[in-house]
């Protein structure tokens, strides 16, 4: 249901900002300082769309079937002829317009359901690249031909590459694709997401091989975004070719919690992770004792909050993402009575499976007192914080004083 209103509101988006340009006069020297204008506003929702994915708002496929809709709408934007421009937009037009861009929108989805197969067909194995290439071969030439004429008009279209690019992955045109991914990736620098896929476009163009130049793209993307799902795949793939196992073994670690929304790619990567093991046993105690390393605290209260509590109150020590869901990856509960304690929170006090401590670099740890005994913070507790603990080289010894009241 939140694909769809995602889905429903970006449309609404695209068809305003089509509808209203239509309704009033345009002349022709303004037309492409608004043209500029709907792409900044694009590039504004996209931001909005990453940031609502961080926050953990959205999910990975939402986010990629929303950004999809956005530039497909984008791409299929009528053009405005200098004759057009000169006169008053007809409410006729209007009405194709309203009526034309959700048919198109709906019915690239349709074909393009499954988009992040374009971009990495391994990863979304319950839509393989085949199921893509099979859609109608007319629907993939209307797209085509749509962006290609887009970009006549205005080539220094970042978006409109990206967009043939993926186009032409779908139809295994490679050679194209690249072409379209490295336009694309001039003109709009340092974009993860441009990178990730170019990087998979010359390795396609290759039989696969990531080794060199793909992989070489993928790590810079990387350290732009640490997370990006696509990102993580590839540096596992790049790594296990070059028989890094251990490598491929941390990548795909930390790509698992990130699509764990989606069963059929979870499998897989854990099968993945399963048949490094295999390999080398030595990986699986290696990444257990990383996991159990965790983060060392010593807890107190301050004696003044001690005092105003009984010492069977509820305490628990936590650690949560500095920038993801707000639900402790990490907690532990005690009574009042057992401090000051020390104690190490690790992945072995996960509230979740798929949502741990060694999945997010940058941690909050904290210890709440509750006299409630609820785990969520109520007003009148006691609590302290610590932010931006570094959860895979923390400080040998964290001192936590819990002398706040909420």
């Amino acid at each position: 249901m939140s694909f769809w209103i995602a889905v429903i509101l970006l449309l609404a988006l695209a068809l305003a900002i089509l509808l209203i340009p239509l309704m009033r006069t345009v002349r022709a020297q303004q037309s492409d300082q608004r043209q500029q204008q709907n792409i900044q506003i694009a590039r504004e929702k996209k931001q909005q769309l990453e940031t609502q994915l961080k926050g953990a708002e959205i999910d990975q496929a939402t986010y990629d079937s929303a950004y999809l809709d956005l530039q497909t709408s984008l791409a299929l934007e009528l053009d405005r002829s200098a004759a057009d421009s000169e006169k008053t937009r007809g409410k006729w037009m209007a009405i194709v317009v309203l009526l034309a861009i959700p048919v198109a929108s709906v019915s690239l989805y349709l074909v393009y359901g499954e988009y992040r197969v374009v971009e990495n067909p391994q990863l979304a194995l319950a839509a393989p690249r085949q199921q893509t290439a099979a859609a109608p071969q007319m629907s993939l030439e209307e797209m085509t031909a749509a962006i290609k004429q887009r970009l006549q008009d205005n080539p220094e279209d970042a978006e409109g590459w990206f967009m043939l690019g993926r186009t032409m992955m779908a139809r295994q045109q490679y050679d194209q694709a690249v072409t379209a991914f490295q336009r694309s990736n001039d003109l709009l620098v340092d974009e993860p997401g441009i990178m990730f896929a170019l990087a998979d476009a010359l390795a396609m163009q290759n039989n696969g091989n990531l080794l060199g130049e793909p992989e070489a793209l993928v790590q810079r993307g990387l350290e732009l975004a640490p997370r990006f799902p696509n990102g993580l795949w590839l540096a596992g793939m790049a790594a296990e070719q070059r028989q890094d196992y251990k490598a491929a073994h941390r990548n795909w670690s930390l790509l698992l919690p990130l699509i764990a929304d989606n069963q059929a790619s979870s499998r897989e990567v854990r099968g993945l992770l399963a048949t490094l093991e295999e390999r080398d046993p030595q990986l699986a105690k290696t990444a257990a004792a990383d996991n159990a390393a965790g983060i060392k605290l010593v807890v107190d209260i301050s004696a003044e909050l001690k005092a105003r509590a009984s010492p069977d109150t509820a305490v628990f020590i936590y650690a949560k993402a500095m920038q993801g869901p707000p639900m402790p990856l990490a907690v532990r509960k005690l009574q009042l009575s057992d401090l000051p304690v020390s104690l190490t929170l690790s992945d072995n006090d996960a509230m979740m499976p798929t949502m741990k401590l060694s999945s997010f670099d940058q941690v909050i740890v904290g210890a709440r007192v509750s006299s409630s005994g609820n785990p969520v913070a109520q007003s009148g507790d006691f609590y302290t914080e610590r932010e931006a603990v570094d959860s895979k080289n923390p400080p040998a010894q964290i001192n936590l004083i819990i002398d706040q009241v909420k």
